[in-house]
């Protein structure tokens, strides 16, 4: 997640990510683990793509009643948009919050 300028999630295999840890504080990065049981927007997320799929197909996108800023895309959504394929893309990508 590219949360902001100073601000960004890492996810991954654990074992990559204690190296990955080791590294930035080594270097003066301040850094800190989220403990979570799932590795989100990661390439972890497609060994449960067809369970999402059929969970997710339930789901009828509609035009937003408020604004919506995506962060899947960076751009505002429209009428239809937030289909299960949206939804899937949301858990698999970076969040581009900053941007």
């Amino acid at each position: 997640a590219v949360n902001g300028p100073t601000s960004t999630v890492v996810s991954g295999d654990a074992d990559a990510l204690d190296e990955l840890m080791v590294h930035a504080e080594e270097s003066g990065v301040r850094v800190r683990r989220i403990e979570v049981d799932y590795a989100s927007h990661s390439a972890h997320v497609e060994s449960i793509q067809a369970e999402l799929a059929e969970l997710l197909a339930p789901i009828t996108a509609h035009e937003p009643s408020v604004p919506f800023l995506s962060t899947v895309t960076g751009e505002w959504i429209d009428a239809g948009e937030t289909d299960a394929g949206y939804w899937y893309r949301n858990l698999r990508q970076t969040v581009l919050l900053e941007p």
